[in-house]
């Protein structure tokens, strides 16, 4: 009898435009993508491990696009790098899809053919939306695993490792299944001349919306439940910097502490925090707002958490509602009060033995089941590793718009809920809106301002146990934490030390550290370092990695390519140490020192020591 395994393979690719040759319509508020464009970066991955499961099991791939006609390039080059057949979902009734409506459209074709393994990137770097691949697996009723980093498939058995906030899981499940490529599952593969010439004797098939569901009102505009009300270009201001003198390493140190002191970049704005509300609000159907809550491995709530239930707060005040804090499994008294304390009324402990460990399906099936009794007017969640895994599925499971990675919430003069979205790195930034309710955005840790918390303030503590949860498509068995907790954490942090390849190392890594440690710095790194293991991938800053806005950025040894930039872009302050003039990172810098990292930063760890009293 022969071992099952990977007969058939789908890898779910994306075209976008350049980052850098963002071009939107002023009118239909889209993309435009008449301009030069690439297959991205992250769904290239997902190519290279499709191509490598064929190699292994013997398995057919077939590369899948949904776009305009010139998406049909995207599909030859996938052919050419070792797809087997191609199909172009192609019609004017798909233009305008929002994550919701693709992911339609998408689960319509792949449910038909009997795929056992469904693959796409970790997100799509134009939008940098991760929603997809969770909807189809909840369109399709399969499980799914986000941001795979290693795979192995034994049977039926799909093993693997999923990059989380903190480490890494390790998490299986069985075929069929979807699974998201996060960017060290495999290299992307080169093509050339040749290849792309034998693709095009390849199959490459073309599918209309007629072809999937004639019904109307399911693709396009009219099949998104979001939609962008507004785009706002953001222009960065050009950088008066100063050149400090690194002939002497401790007075450039001396130097340098004096300008940022002028600058008053040691010291946070002064600014009235704001009070939390101080009246304990009931719940009110079609009001309230909710908050998916979470806690870190070491059982602590996490500052994104906090972050949206201070939001929640604020938007409670207007809707006339209360604000609801959902915690999974258990909840301390200390939590508690400090979950009242920013804001919340009640707090609500969702309880099942389906629901440990965590599963994407089973949280999602919770979570949706507790909205269709109650109702909501708004459902917030953290844009972590965990809540991009389950939030999208039970979007998909209630046909509810989800506005993923939000950097901002407002409301508009209707009442409804603005969830701002950035998209090209942070060059654009979008108004989104929703047609459905409750309306749902997942946040950036570390984006929204944390105010005073209200210690006097007492929540009411409800228990559930959703009836209708089934039993999990894939089991979390390990999790690792691979941070280093002598330095602070990166999300929300207002100084930060970031590494470049620059420091050689290692042991280059550890020096940098201990300037981290002395200022109560957070750590982050370029890509190439996160690359080369010298710190974890969840310090990777810039394009495939964090944006981060803190007030004071010192960059050693970093180049400054663009694709660290776009992750920097908000930082106020910034400091930089190259031994390269010439380097793009001092275009950018308030304060540059060219010289040796190796002199300059032992001396500025003992200066800044001084400084601040350590």
């Amino acid at each position: 009898m022969n071992e099952p395994k990977p007969r058939k393979i789908a890898v779910c690719i994306k075209q976008i435009p350049l980052v850098e040759d963002a071009n939107f319509d002023p009118v239909t508020k889209t993309i435009r993508r008449d301009g030069p464009a690439v297959i991205s970066a992250f769904d290239l991955r997902a190519i290279a491990l499709a191509v490598r499961l064929k190699t292994e099991f013997g398995a057919q791939v077939v590369a899948v696009t949904m776009g305009p006609p010139q998406a049909r390039r995207a599909l030859e080059e996938a052919l050419a790098m070792g797809a087997d057949e191609a199909v172009h979902l192609e019609d004017r009734a798909f233009a305008g899809s929002d994550t919701l409506a693709t992911a339609r459209a998408l689960s319509r074709y792949l449910g038909s053919q009997g795929f056992d393994l469904v693959l796409l990137g970790r997100y799509s770097l134009d939008a940098e939306t991760g929603q997809v691949g969770p909807e189809i697996a909840e369109m399709l009723g399969i499980a799914h695993v986000t941001n795979v980093r290693k795979l192995e498939v034994v049977g039926k058995l799909v093993r693997t490792e999923r990059e989380s906030d903190e480490g890494y899981d390790e998490v299986e499940c069985e075929m069929p299944a979807v699974l998201t490529c996060a960017e060290r599952v495999a290299q992307p593969l080169r093509t050339g001349p040749q290849a792309l010439a034998a693709a095009k004797e390849k199959p490459l098939r073309t599918l209309r919306a007629a072809d999937l569901d004639g019904r109307p009102g399911k693709f396009g505009f009219d099949g998104s439940p979001t939609w962008v009300a507004d785009i706002i270009a953001l222009e960065l201001k050009p950088v008066v910097g100063q050149t400090i003198d690194t002939s002497d390493p401790r007075r450039a140190a001396e130097q340098t502490i004096e300008a940022l002191d002028r600058l008053g970049a040691f010291s946070p704005q002064t600014k009235t925090l704001r009070a939390v509300s101080a009246a304990l609000r009931k719940p009110q159907m079609g009001r309230d707002v909710w908050v998916a809550c979470e806690t870190n491995l070491s059982g602590e709530l996490t500052r994104a958490s906090l972050e949206l239930v201070a939001a929640a707060d604020e938007l409670a005040s207007k809707t006339g509602g209360s604000v609801a804090a959902f915690v999974c499994g258990e909840i301390s008294d200390t939590q508690a009060r400090t979950l009242a304390s920013y804001g919340a009324d009640q707090i609500v402990v969702v309880k099942g033995e389906t629901l440990e460990p965590y599963s994407p399906d089973t949280k999602a099936a919770a979570f949706a089941e507790l909205v269709e009794e109650r109702k909501p007017w708004g459902l917030l969640v953290p844009a972590s590793e965990h809540g991009r895994d389950w939030a999208p599925r039970m979007a998909a499971r209630l046909e509810l718009g989800l506005t993923g990675d939000a950097i901002g919430l407002e409301l508009d003069e209707q009442g409804r809920m603005v969830a701002l979205k950035p998209a090209f790195g942070g060059n654009l930034v979008a108004r989104i809106l929703s047609k459905t309710y409750p309306q749902m955005a997942t946040v950036r840790p570390g984006v929204l301002e944390l105010p005073q918390p209200n210690p006097a303030r007492q929540a009411e503590l409800i228990e559930v146990w959703p009836r209708r949860v089934k039993s999990p498509l894939s089991r979390l068995v390990r999790s690792h934490r691979l941070l280093d907790e002598s330095v602070a954490a990166l999300d929300g942090a207002e100084v930060v030390v970031g590494i470049g390849m620059g420091v050689g190392g290692p042991e280059g890594v550890e020096k940098v550290k201990e300037l981290a440690r002395v200022m109560g710095a957070a750590l982050c790194a370029t890509r190439r370092v996160t690359d080369a293991g010298w710190v974890p991938r969840q310090l990777q800053v810039g394009l495939t990695g964090k944006a981060i806005a803190p007030r004071l950025y010192f960059a050693v040894g970093i180049r400054g390519a663009p694709n660290h930039m776009v992750g920097i872009k908000r930082a106020q302050t910034i400091v930089a140490i190259n031994n390269d003039p010439q380097a793009p990172i001092f275009e950018r810098a308030a304060l540059r020192l060219v010289g040796d990292w190796q002199t300059l930063v032992p001396a500025l760890t003992a200066a800044l020591a001084k400084r601040l009293g350590k």
